[in-house]
């Protein structure tokens, strides 16, 4: 088993989240003020194709939403608005999908300066400074600040 199969990075909203929040997340009457990067080890690299991978990536989806679907619970019982965003599509769970969609490679790049670049099918995958292409990135939203936001992951993290 590894060490450290998950990260965990609070940050403030990128720039294009503050100037789109109203696009991305229509549902919402307030800007999210702490965002939650979740980056989950894969058992390999993820920089290939075939059933292996798909099947690794499906596991790590279903890890990353076990955890939202908890963050999601507890944020809610303490009264701030949260929302999960698929890994697999950029898209809000919980609310109504806008008009755009969050870039999850974008988003990470901008926040924590991990490079990426892009595969011969289109695809980008990011380069995590230890883990290479072994990283799968997650995002919940929140209207909490980054302390309660800290308090919340405590409880289970």
């Amino acid at each position: 088993m590894k060490e450290n199969p998950v990260e965990i990075y609070l940050k403030s909203p990128t720039p294009f989240m503050m100037n789109n929040w109203d696009r991305l997340l229509p549902d919402w009457s307030v800007s999210p003020q702490t965002i939650v990067l979740v980056l989950l080890n894969s058992h390999f690299p993820l920089d290939g194709e075939g059933k292996f991978i798909e099947q690794e990536k499906d596991r790590l989806f279903k890890e990353f939403i076990a955890l939202g679907e908890y963050f999601y619970l507890v944020s809610q019982q303490q009264g701030f608005c949260t929302e999960i965003i698929s890994p697999k599509d950029g898209t809000p769970q919980y609310s109504t999908k806008g008009d755009l969609i969050f870039d999850l490679v974008a988003i990470v790049h901008y926040s924590l300066e991990f490079n990426y670049f892009n595969t011969l099918k289109g695809c980008q995958l990011l380069k995590h400074p230890v883990w290479q292409t072994a990283i799968y990135p997650g995002l919940f939203l929140s209207e909490a600040t980054v302390l309660e936001v800290q308090s919340i992951l405590t409880k289970f993290v």
